[in-house]
């Protein structure tokens, strides 16, 4: 492996967030939080110091976050962040897809014998669970502890399942297989062959004696486990995205434990604001004074804060109009000092009658738009009040209508026949 330059320095990233190098991805998301709030440039607008201590720190959770990026400052420093030529073809190949460049493809000068020379142990399977949050937590951010329940090695026996030198032995029933075959005659000539677990060591292809078995996991090399984890949800994330805690898993001998996957969804509760992506939407109902000479109300955000919002002198608010507040959307993933909008749809609630003398009549006519008035009419002319239009009111005057006409159908056809008569 080549490295210009001598020694790598590959430590200054997590000395600017004041960790070492086996900090946990927990302890960088829990000091990255605090250092950008306390170096955010909202808080210190005069101190150039300040700012370029936090664009430090964001570099360095950028970096240190990314597993793939941290992989490769931790082994060539920043200088292999910018693609120099510190690294050569065949460790990067190897570092990425653990094998040489040469020998896992069988392209020979390796001794690797062909394809997939190198090839790691069996990887256990994902646990996944599911993780209540609210829109507050989600524009916030959080921490949540979650219990769970897994599978760990045995620490009796190491995973080996017996007491002792004692060992395991080959199923007899498979060979060590752990499957049998079995062949089923259907018919003249044909024969079915099916591959099924053995019951015999439940598809283990080995057996421990009862006496032999370990006490602490009664022979299964592995015991029940329960582990509280801290959960960080960042600001900006969203429902269904999933925060993966590597390696995690169920253990079990020979096998690489699988990762812990958190699955985020999202609670109801009493918010007034729907989330559509970046943006935040909301509903507000004001009366018809305020449409027509404007509003003022405020409203608590997410986060706590008091926000007035009000109208520019003379603005008119029409029924199902929409209104943007630029920038108190939610907060953007992984860069929440950038957010999204804040649209406000207006209901107006009309008063249901009022009634105004000739004086404020006049005044609220030189105020607003002229009314249109009816001009010179005939001699004769019908004059009708408009009333509101009611659905249930009508659809039940038009059953009863119907209901007296049948009715007086019936009564008529019984007059007419007893006249006949």
């Amino acid at each position: 492996m080549q490295r210009r330059g001598g020694a790598v320095n590959n430590t200054r990233l997590y000395e600017v967030l004041g960790l070492t190098k086996d900090a946990s991805s927990g302890q960088l998301k829990k000091a990255y939080f605090q250092l950008a709030k306390e170096l955010h440039p909202d808080k210190n607008p005069n101190n150039p110091e300040a700012l370029q201590k936090f664009q430090e720190v964001s570099h360095a959770y950028e970096v240190l976050s990314d597993p793939e990026k941290r992989n490769v400052y931790d082994e060539y420093g920043e200088e292999g962040l910018q693609g120099g030529p510190s690294m050569d073809a065949s460790s990067i190949f190897e570092q990425m897809f653990g094998g040489g460049i040469f020998g896992d493809f069988g392209f020979g000068g390796g001794g690797g014998g062909g394809r997939g020379g190198r090839r790691g142990p069996q990887r256990g399977e994902d646990i996944a669970f599911n993780l209540g949050v609210t829109l507050k937590d989600l524009y916030n951010g959080c921490v949540k502890k979650l219990k769970v329940k897994k599978k760990v090695i045995c620490e009796k026996c190491s995973g080996k399942g017996t007491k002792g030198s004692a060992g395991a032995k080959e199923c007899s029933g498979c060979n060590g297989q752990g499957i049998k075959i079995i062949r089923r005659q259907i018919g003249p000539g044909m024969v079915q062959q099916m591959q099924t677990h053995c019951s015999d060591c439940g598809g283990k292809g080995e057996v421990i004696d009862k006496k032999d078995r370990c006490n602490g996991c009664n022979g299964k090399k592995t015991t029940d486990d329960e582990k509280v984890i801290e959960v960080f949800v960042d600001k900006g994330m969203s429902e269904g995205q999933r925060i993966t805690f590597s390696g995690e898993g169920d253990q079990a001998p020979g096998i690489t434990p699988g990762d812990i996957v958190v699955i985020l969804k999202l609670k109801q509760d009493d918010t007034i604001f729907e989330r559509s992506g970046e943006d935040l939407i909301m509903a507000k109902k004001i009366n018809l004074l305020e449409s027509l000479i404007g509003f003022e109300f405020t409203i608590n955000h997410l986060d706590d804060r008091v926000v007035v919002i009000k109208t520019k002198p003379g603005e008119v608010t029409t029924p199902g109009q929409v209104r943007v507040i630029p920038n108190e959307g939610m907060p953007r993933h992984k860069n929440p000092f950038i957010k999204g909008n804040l649209y406000i749809k207006f209901n107006i609630e009309f008063p249901a009658s009022f009634s105004l003398n000739p004086s404020q009549i006049e005044h609220l006519e030189k105020a607003l738009p002229n009314r249109s008035l009816i001009g010179d009419l005939p001699m004769e002319y019908e004059e009708y009040h408009a009333e509101v239009f009611d659905e249930l009111k009508h659809a039940k005057s038009q059953r009863n209508t119907r209901q007296e006409a049948y009715d007086d159908d019936e009564g008529g056809g019984r007059t007419q026949t007893c006249v006949h008569q």
